[in-house]
């Protein structure tokens, strides 16, 4: 089991016959250049999918969106000639912010259901001759829903801007 594909991080080559230059142009006509702090991605005025900025050989971007996804994937990459390919490393990861915040609400409601299993089994017998409160159960349903919307948010948006950037660069990742 590949426990990276459950994380809310993805890092991969992608490999394209384009030139450099070619490709920081295609990047430059899809990414409105970021103005500042933006409180929201809802003000699209340029028509471009993304959001961010480029430097002469890496790149910063998000998706522009019409709804609010705190795991939206920040994006980075990093351009590169190898023989007669390009090779963008690509990263992204939710906000910083957020990762913080959801490492702290794991670890809480983490701990506190280990806690209630480790009470759990010190009582044992008290717990087949009394039964259960189904009340124990609310942190352990916590802890899966934190865990599921912080991978299937991000994971989500990490698919459409893969298959974005595999598009629009003509490439491919490489496995």
């Amino acid at each position: 089991m590949n426990i990276k594909k459950y994380l809310p991080f993805e890092n991969y080559v992608l490999t394209t016959r384009l030139p450099v230059m070619e490709v920081i142009k295609r990047l430059h006509n899809n990414i409105e250049i970021s103005r500042g702090l933006q409180l929201s991605h809802l003000n699209n005025s340029s028509g471009k999918p993304y959001t961010g900025e480029i430097t002469s050989s890496t790149f910063k971007m998000s998706r522009i969106i019409n709804y609010r996804n705190s795991f939206l994937p920040q994006i980075t990459g990093e351009i590169t000639s190898f023989l007669d390919e390009t090779q963008i490393i690509i990263k992204m990861q939710p906000v910083t912010f957020v990762l913080i915040f959801m490492s702290f609400w794991l670890g809480t409601v983490g701990l506190a259901c280990l806690g209630i299993l480790l009470t759990g089994l010190s009582q044992l017998p008290l717990l087949f001759s009394e039964g259960f409160s189904p009340f124990v159960l609310i942190p352990f349903v916590m802890f899966v829903f934190g865990c599921l919307l912080c991978t299937l948010a991000f994971k989500t948006e990490a698919k459409k801007s893969k298959a974005f950037l595999e598009q629009l660069l003509e490439g491919q990742e490489n496995r």
